[in-house]
């Protein structure tokens, strides 16, 4: 079994730390990789000091400088820097650890975030867990913390022991780490699990993206057997491109899935299975999380309850509110309408609005100030000093096309809402954020 990278795996084939050459490999495929396995540390104390005095710098320009420190091997350490310059926000607790190995940026962008790596955390806990996908560990890491023991698998060997070394710093020492395949372990093994965690490669051999569960690697959805024959509780981490009731078909077990929504972006879909599920209805949840995981704005729902959603459309109110692409995601178009108590704009527009304010509303929301026609004069009226904010929603246009045309920057306090009403006409909504 080849195993690609995904996004908490780094996306080369080489070692992506030259001097992780120098750790041993563990005596067998199966047996755990120890701490005699590693090496005291991955820097120097002088080299942890460099990293830290230009953990700010631009690494282009400390490349360039190179010459003025010939006692470093500067590449290597901007590659370092580079990468935690990266992770400062998205993973401020490794960030934090001076000690830590970090792989190319890249891949630090494409890891799971701090965040959601806590909040998948807590959809978790028992004895036992398994990653069977491994990678930089961030997953593994906060999700192990619900329990006494944790395995680590990665097929890579230099992978493997870069999170091994990681995890020690960080003094999770209940992680086993494993640089082995997987599935042939469990497949060989009759351990039990409480949990087993897997975050497929979204990548081909070619390095393009794909978005199938048949297509990623591992593929979970032929090896289903394998892993419950080790664990009733499965959770499965997919691209938030995945479409949902196909993934659902598939994989069958389904209980329920998350939709994540972290920042302005819906980050990923999360599957939990179980191995006793005998229905084919599931639970979707949508969930806006917070930087440390805690979730800021949720909503659970079934296909049936989006079917059966009574619907209210209307001209433009008092307030006005754009989902976030999380519950769009997740298709909780009418389904909004009912939980919180607002009417639609249009069935294709997917905004909404309300005379009273919706202070929960999982989304973007905005006071609503005035409409006009999709005309320079009549927006001028608004935008004085020539700046708006623009969003366009089921309007036959390109943003930067409008913007040349009715002559508007981008910024200020005005936000503009090109949209179509139910009654077909079109209009621009004008807004600024609540009070």
């Amino acid at each position: 079994m080849l195993f690609s990278f995904g996004p908490d795996r780094p996306e080369t084939k080489k070692p992506y730390f030259r001097f992780i050459k120098q750790f041993p490999k563990s005596s067998t495929m199966h047996e755990p990789i120890t701490s005699a396995d590693l090496p005291e540390t991955g820097f120097s104390r002088a080299e942890i000091a460099f990293i830290q005095s230009h953990r700010n710098d631009d690494i282009s320009q400390l490349v360039l400088k190179a010459g003025k420190f010939k006692e470093f091997d500067v590449k290597k350490l901007a590659a370092q820097i580079a990468a935690r310059q990266k992770a400062v926000k998205k993973l401020p607790e490794w960030a934090e650890n001076k000690e830590l190995i970090f792989p190319p940026a890249l891949s630090v962008e494409q890891s799971s975030s701090e965040a959601t790596a806590r909040y998948k955390a807590g959809l978790v806990g028992g004895t036992t867990f398994t990653d069977i996908t491994g990678g930089m560990g961030v997953d593994c890491f906060y999700m192990s913390r619900n329990f006494e023991t944790a395995h680590y698998y990665e097929l890579q060997a230099e992978v493997a022991r870069a999170a091994a070394f990681n995890f020690e710093k960080l003094g999770a020492h209940h992680i086993k780490v494993h640089a082995a395949d997987s599935l042939k372990s469990l497949e060989d093994t009759d351990q039990y699990f409480d949990w087993i965690y897997a975050d497929p490669a979204r990548r081909d051999f070619n390095r393009e993206k794909v978005v199938l569960l048949s297509d990623c690697t591992p593929d979970v959805l032929s090896h289903l057997p394998i892993l419950f024959k080790n664990a009733p509780d499965i959770l499965l981490k997919t691209s938030p491109l995945l479409d949902i009731d196909l993934a659902a078909k598939q994989l069958q077990k389904l209980k329920e899935v998350h939709v994540m929504g972290y920042e302005q972006e819906c980050k990923e879909l999360l599957f939990v299975l179980n191995r006793d599920i005998v229905s084919d209805q599931f639970m979707l949840k949508v969930r806006i999380i917070n930087a440390d995981g805690s979730v800021r704005y949720g909503l659970d729902f079934g296909r049936e309850d989006e079917r059966g959603a009574a619907v209210t459309y209307s001209k433009p109110l008092s307030y006005l509110y754009e989902p976030h692409p999380a519950v769009l995601k997740a298709g909780a178009f009418k389904t909004v309408c009912t939980v919180f108590d607002v009417a639609k704009l249009s069935v294709n527009s997917h905004l909404y609005t309300s005379e009273g304010f919706c202070a929960n509303f999982p989304g973007r929301s905005f006071e609503i100030i005035g409409t006009c026609k999709p005309d320079m004069k009549e927006i001028a009226d608004f935008a004085k000093d020539g700046k708006a904010n623009l969003t366009l929603r089921n309007f036959p246009a390109k943003i930067q096309d409008l913007r040349k045309k009715w002559k508007l920057k981008e910024g200020g306090d005005i936000y503009l809402f090109a949209t179509t009403l139910a009654d077909h006409s079109r209009i621009i909504i004008v807004t600024k954020k609540p009070a």
